[in-house]
């Protein structure tokens, strides 16, 4: 049995400093993960400790047929994935040097671009997000989806398809 299957048994069976060790074991690495996708030290912070958080609540559901370190990376990308174009919308909401009438354009199409983000298919949202937003690799989208690079790519190809066919529309 490795160190961390020890800690997690342990932990699930009660133990605070079994999940301590854990999470000091990895939260560098968390916290280098995240900050490299949202290129911001606080938020990278606020995501590793949601990371974190989520991982103890969840603990039960972990099968261990992936590594613990892929497993908090998961929820991490998950949790980043929930906040999506949140910086974008500040900035469209902060625009003061445009027309009104421009204005009221470009925040009319960011809506109408959000709200067909968010009726794509979940693994869809999560790949586009993960590819454009945070500037990912497909091995890495792969690994955070849990399904193939080529499966990756593909979701990021028909989200985008299907958003480029509903713009048009």
């Amino acid at each position: 049995m490795s160190e961390d299957q020890l800690l997690i048994a342990e932990a699930l069976g009660g133990s605070q400093e079994a999940f301590s060790s854990l999470t000091t074991k990895y939260w560098k690495r968390i916290f280098s993960f995240l900050r490299k996708r949202v290129n911001d030290n606080a938020l990278a912070e606020d995501l590793t400790q949601d990371t974190f958080a989520a991982a103890f609540r969840y603990l039960k559901t972990f099968r261990g047929d992936s590594q613990f370190y892929t497993w908090l990376c998961t929820i991490a990308i998950n949790k980043a994935s929930r906040r999506p174009f949140e910086s974008i919308k500040t900035e469209v909401d902060s625009v003061t040097s445009v027309t009104p009438e421009t204005l009221l354009n470009t925040k009319q199409e960011f809506h109408q671009l959000l709200d067909m983000i968010s009726d794509l298919p979940e693994k869809q949202r999560k790949a586009l997000y993960m590819k454009h937003a945070q500037g990912m690799c497909y091995n890495d989208i792969g690994v955070a989806l849990a399904c193939s690079s080529k499966h990756a790519k593909n979701l990021v190809y028909k989200a985008k398809k299907t958003l480029r066919s509903r713009y048009e529309q």
